[in-house]
């Protein structure tokens, strides 16, 4: 058994923001790890990326500039210089193979699974997007979908692109090995038909289907984003083989979009060299005058790891980075400072729509994201993503929270490190 192991950075989290932090520590020369629960919200993602969706209960147009606009408690408002990491974090994302479309400036729609538009800031390259409703009064779509695939929920998809005014015809395939994996109902899941159709032969066998039941006057051909976790050969082909433009809708989780944006992140990390502890779990850390010296994980029992740094992307309640009982809220690894009330009855609102306070609870930090405990900054420990105290999800911001946060700390500790190094 080793007596310890030993990095600059220690990240809790491999989420969006850990990945994306690690990433830029890794290319920075730092030697870093991540320790990673599992799948991440990722997972659950829909290949599109927000800045900020709504504000006031209104669309925004454009989200840099809503920014600063937001109450200070807001995690955006401790960062600096928003407009450079937004480009910041899509050359980030193209390094690492995902190719996105969108403008810091200009929120474009993305289509749900339920057929809302719904605003974004980066969608993945062959997802269906449009700039405003408009633009789908009279075409004509076939919306496919898979035989026995129940989590692309076609009906609905189909009276809300009715209702924005497009003309909808709606068509089911299969293929003989398609229909032999929906003889086991745990099959049918996006990311399972994902593998299924990772090799040629079965997405060509899908296109001659399709070509089969493709109404005579075809605009634009939707189908479900059930292709290319690995890579985006299989989706590019099957754009290719089909007569008409040829586009994909996120589907009910699990995500494919979701899922190869995880996989990409973390191929590019450990590219870099980064160290990736999967499926495992920080339980305890070790501080002494306000500065955390090691943690612990469930997996590597006694052997602790030790850093300079440490970054806490461990997620909020749904992520277990935050945790409640019946005395409170609290951040279960260190017990942190939170900010967010003790009385339960403040937790939540009768009305099921309505903001929930609970949502908005996470660790306090200060102006450089740094945490505190028993009201004291511990100096070497931050927090980035969904965490962090003051995030509301009705304003869709969570995702531009995990990279914007996560490149801010990222600067930080690269900075710090070089100005220690000039100082020896």
């Amino acid at each position: 058994m080793l007596d310890k192991m030993k990095f600059d950075t220690i990240i809790i989290g491999g989420g969006l923001s850990g990945l994306t932090c690690g990433i830029v520590l890794a290319k920075a020369g730092q030697n870093v790890a991540i320790v990673s629960a599992g799948q991440s919200n990722l997972h659950f993602t829909s290949g599109s990326l927000s800045l900020i969706g709504y504000k006031d209960g209104q669309e925004v147009k454009d989200p840099l500039g809503a920014l600063g606009q937001l109450p200070e408690t807001h995690p955006y408002r401790k960062i600096s210089n928003p407009d450079i990491l937004a480009d910041q974090a899509r050359k980030l994302l193209e390094e690492a193979g995902i190719k996105m479309q969108g403008d810091n400036h200009q929120n474009h729609y993305r289509l749900s699974p339920t057929g809302k538009l719904i605003p974004a800031w980066l969608t993945m390259d062959g997802l269906f997007t449009v700039n405003n409703a408009e633009e789908l009064k009279g075409k004509h779509i076939c919306l496919g979908n898979i035989t026995g695939f129940l989590d692309f929920p076609v009906p609905y998809l189909v009276a809300a692109l009715r209702e924005y005014g497009a003309e909808v015809e709606p068509c089911t395939v299969t293929t003989p090995l398609l229909e032999h994996a929906r003889q086991s109902p745990s099959e049918m899941r996006a990311t399972n038909i994902a593998n299924y159709l990772a090799d040629d032969e079965n997405v060509k066998e899908m296109a001659g289907a399709l070509k089969k039941v493709l109404p005579r006057e075809t605009d634009l051909i939707l189908l479900p984003a059930v292709l290319g976790i690995a890579n985006d050969h299989a989706a590019s082909l099957l754009q290719q083989l089909l007569p008409a433009e040829t586009k994909f809708v996120a589907t009910m989780p699990p995500s494919v979009p979701g899922t190869r944006i995880q996989t990409l992140l973390r191929q590019y990390f450990q590219k870099l060299g980064g160290t990736l502890l999967p499926n495992d779990t920080v339980v305890k850390g070790e501080l002494k005058n306000n500065h955390v010296e090691r943690v612990y994980t469930e997996n590597l029992n006694e052997t602790p790891l030790e850093a300079g740094n440490f970054v806490l992307a461990a997620g909020s309640f749904l992520d277990g980075g935050m945790a409640s009982n019946y005395d409170g809220i609290f951040e279960p690894v260190f017990r942190l400072d939170v900010e967010g009330s003790n009385k339960r009855t403040d937790w939540t609102t009768d009305k099921l729509f309505d903001r929930q306070p609970y949502q908005s609870y996470g660790v306090k930090t200060d102006s450089l994201l740094l945490v505190s405990k028993d009201n004291t900054v511990v100096n070497n420990m931050y927090a980035i993503g969904s965490i962090l105290s003051g995030n509301d999800p009705r304003m869709a911001t969570s995702t531009g929270i995990d990279l914007l946060t996560a490149l801010s700390v990222a600067k930080i500790i690269t900075d710090t490190c070089a100005d220690n190094n000039t100082n020896k």
